[in-house]
Parts: C-alpha cells; structure tokens; sequence
C-alpha cells in the first residue's frame, strides 16, 4: 500500500519540473468508498488573510522522495532512491504559468520551509495544510465504473481516502501523469 496516497499532494512535486496534469480511469472499485479527495489551493491562497500572504511571499520549500516517506510513515528511502530523487526546491507561492493566480504549494512531500528554524517551518506547513483542507475548498470524487478524471496538479492537492476495506476489496485505477514546467 502508498501511504503517502493517503496525504494530501501534488504528484511528481519532489521532481525539478513537476506534474502539470494527472488522469485516473477506474477500473475496477470497491461495492463503496475509495474515493479521491481533492484541495484547491488557489482558493485557500485567496482566502488568507494580508498577513500570511505578505508572511509566506517569496518562501521556499524543499520537496524530496526521503520527505514523502517519512512523513506517510512509510520505509525510509534507500540510498539509491535518495541519488535518484534528490531533493528540490519551489516556492511556497506557485504562480500558475496560464492564468497568473497564485495557490499554496505544500503537501506531503514537503519536508522543510528554507531559512526558517525546524519548529516554525513545521508549525507554518501544519497550519497551511490545514487551512487548505478545509470543507470551502474540497471535493470529493466518489468513483463510479469507468469514471476518467484528470486535473492540474499547479492547483489542486488529492489524496485517497481509506473508506473501503482495502484488505478484502480492491480499488484500481490506472494513471497518466503528464510533465509541466518548473514552478514559479
């Protein structure tokens, strides 16, 4: 099982040109439940208050295959993972390439906010994450057979939601994800 499909994120984020889309098509799912939770974030950027947005303007955050893991409590990465995903750095505030809003860009990928101490850097992605996934900017998909759905990973965190039995009933999904361009 990916633990870290159980988190909100965007995928690919630990990568230095992360997801621009991705697209689910259900195979096969359980009699009920599975569903996909998503988070949009240009929506919660616009609904912080002056304050948070002046306080995280022009922050970075480091996103890396090693964070994921911990953070879903998953096994460490490997070494060779390690060298084969290191980590990357991208603004707090993403900049959408075609329509010039900005969202918060975190998830679980996210190990730490650049230049701040480790307790501040934790408490402002808890805060920001919680305040991203608050009823007013969430959806969620309750999948049907054949069901194909796809979005922008530069404003939407998902996640997968542990309702079904997951060890008697099966949940499969294929994914295409798409390349994007680096954040801005």
């Amino acid at each position: 099982v990916a633990l870290g499909n159980y988190f909100f994120h965007t995928d690919k984020s630990y990568h230095d040109i992360p997801s621009l889309m991705t697209m689910l098509h259900a195979i096969e799912l359980p009699p009920s439940g599975g569903d996909t939770q998503f988070a949009n974030t240009q929506m919660a950027y616009d609904a912080l208050s002056p304050e948070m947005k002046a306080r995280i303007s022009g922050l970075k955050a480091e996103h890396s295959w090693e964070a994921s893991r911990r953070n879903s409590g998953a096994p460490p990465a490997t070494e060779e993972q390690k060298r084969e995903r290191p980590p990357v750095v991208h603004p707090i505030v993403r900049t959408h390439p075609d329509t010039g809003r900005k969202s918060i860009y975190l998830g679980n990928h996210v190990s730490h906010i650049l230049g701040l101490p480790a307790a501040e850097s934790d408490a402002l992605i808890a805060q920001l994450m919680e305040h991203v996934g608050q009823p007013q900017f969430t959806y969620t998909h309750q999948w049907r057979d054949g069901d194909y759905v796809m979005w922008d990973n530069r404003c939407l965190l998902h996640r997968a939601l542990r309702n079904y039995e997951m060890a008697t009933q099966r949940r499969v999904l294929h994914r295409t994800v798409i390349i994007g361009t680096a954040p801005y």
